[in-house]
């Protein structure tokens, strides 16, 4: 599987997971383990600071399981939720994806 885009959302205080369907509890941590490796690594080349803070704030958050899923494929209605039923008014088209 390729690594899904995850972004930290400071103002939210959580780290956003884009996917194109939603991700099982394993594979999450699995993204969470590999982003935590990539964050010690980026810690190292800082020094103290704000910078540093945000991205110790990210970490703590990655290891309080602050993470959400963030709906971002064909399946989804471009506001990061999964659109399971849609009707276009006045068009007669009715969409159901069950987003496999």
């Amino acid at each position: 599987m390729k690594q899904p885009v995850m972004e930290w959302r400071r103002e939210m205080d959580c780290w956003l997971l884009r996917v194109e369907s939603p991700l099982p509890a394993p594979q999450v941590r699995a993204c969470v383990d590999f982003l935590k490796k990539v964050q010690g690594g980026r810690r190292l080349g800082l020094m103290p600071g704000d910078q540093r803070d945000d991205l110790d704030a990210s970490v703590r958050a990655l290891e309080e399981g602050r993470v959400q899923q963030w709906a971002a494929g064909p399946n989804m209605n471009g506001k990061g939720e999964i659109a399971a039923f849609r009707s276009e008014r006045g068009t007669g088209k009715t969409t159901i994806d069950l987003g496999a």
